[in-house]
């Protein structure tokens, strides 16, 4: 299968998988089979869909490893979340919502760990107005991914727990999904604000969104949820070199004071605090969507030295794809091609398999090009837009000081 921007398909073209309402989850817009019309086309676009999985000869090879069905698994998990997460007020958060959020949390690592391959890492979940809910769904899912990736990592910065406790994501997810929760007791303004667009210069307004990890704390004090996704909330704007925030006086009753840095920040809260930001450089103040190539870049830049744990920083820049498996991308030579293996070094330059017409392929193959090793070539344009200008370099790495995954991708 290819994924493909709904401005690069084409008529007659078959779907692939499951096409989801992007606003309305429960609504399945097109079943894999259905052949494409251009009036099909064209309502595709008014409805906001952005991308959809098409049959390819050329691509056979790679329907594992896209695994388009984990968006289908993960849009239904989180689909049990949406309906209570979007009308409350949060003016208490019960026993059992909390336990809902952690059983449906448990059945997204299941699916994960399931699936084995991801391709688009950083897509989101949902693209409806309900920002809070989107953007709290997209850091359980990064956050997640993460955590599993650095399976040993996280064992070993765990390690008054018994391995078998200590590699448990749960937590994690159930901590990433409520870690803005706090916002919802603020007022309307602060929903929309996060740093990384610029806080207003309205002090009081700035300092009722510095309050917002200790409210959502203090208001999951009596809920039941594990220590370390209450951990997650109050903490996941701390930064590794000590500059984040809140005090802790705050929290402990004046037992601690200053803020955290570098291990005394919890592993899941250190995660949490670096998806939390990549998913913010997803868009802009306004909403639009971000290029996921142009976020990581960002997020690899100077910029960010010294906010987040290097391995969970560098984990992070390496295998959240900025091209996923099985999309189709224009070369800066104008032919069009399918990624087919990541590269962890130099992710701006997977293997691609480039797509001529039928009658250029040669016995029905087509040809691979390793991007690292054709430097006169690079991806220019992906999902309808132009991203060579965000393309991006990481240091070199030998292959035995990257983290060790967990799974094949």
């Amino acid at each position: 299968m290819l994924l493909c921007s709904v401005a690069d398909v084409e008529p007659g073209m078959e779907v692939g998988a499951l096409v989801i309402h992007p606003r309305r989850p429960e609504i399945e817009l097109l079943r894999p089979g259905v052949k494409l019309e251009e009036a099909i086309i064209r309502k595709l676009e008014r409805l906001g869909v952005s991308e959809l999985w098409v049959q390819h000869s050329a691509t056979t090879d790679l329907d594992a490893a896209a695994a388009p069905s984990l968006s289908k698994a993960r849009t239904l998990v989180f689909r049990r979340i949406k309906k209570d997460f979007t009308k409350l007020a949060f003016s208490t958060v019960s026993i059992a919502q909390v336990h809902e959020y952690r059983r449906a949390i448990s059945d997204l690592v299941i699916e994960l760990m399931a699936s084995g391959r991801f391709a688009h890492l950083s897509q989101q979940l949902f693209t409806e107005s309900d920002q809070l809910f989107t953007h709290s769904t997209n850091v359980a899912f990064l956050s997640v991914l993460v955590g599993l990736e650095l399976n040993p990592y996280v064992v070993r910065q765990r390690r008054r727990l018994r391995p078998v406790h200590a590699r448990d994501v749960v937590p994690l997810g159930l901590g990433a999904m409520l870690h803005d929760i706090g916002k919802t007791k603020l007022s309307p303004d602060v929903l929309r604000l996060h740093e990384m667009h610029g806080l207003p210069d309205d002090p009081k307004l700035r300092e009722e969104y510095h309050r917002h990890p200790l409210v959502g704390y203090e208001l999951l004090a009596e809920t039941g949820a594990p220590a370390t996704a209450r951990a997650i909330v109050l903490n996941h704007h701390q930064r590794f070199d000590g500059q984040g925030w809140p005090d802790r006086a705050l929290a402990s009753k004046g037992r601690h004071s200053g803020s955290q840095a570098e291990t005394e920040i919890h592993i899941f809260s250190r995660i949490v605090g670096a998806a939390n930001v990549l998913d913010n450089l997803m868009t802009d103040a306004e909403g639009q969507r971000h290029p996921t190539v142009a976020a990581l870049r960002e997020f690899a830049s100077p910029r960010f030295d010294g906010w987040f744990d290097p391995v969970v920083r560098d984990l992070m820049v390496r295998r959240i794809l900025p091209f996923p498996i099985g999309a189709l991308v224009k070369l800066s030579d104008e032919r069009p091609a399918v990624v087919v293996t990541p590269n962890f070094q130099q992710p701006c330059r997977p293997v691609v398999r480039v797509l001529e017409d039928d009658k250029g392929a040669v016995n029905g193959e087509y040809s691979n090009v390793d991007l690292r090793l054709a430097p006169d070539l690079h991806i220019a344009y992906y999902a309808g837009q132009r991203v060579d200008q965000f393309l991006f370099e990481l240091p070199e790495r030998h292959w035995w000081m990257l983290p060790e995954p967990t799974r094949q991708h």
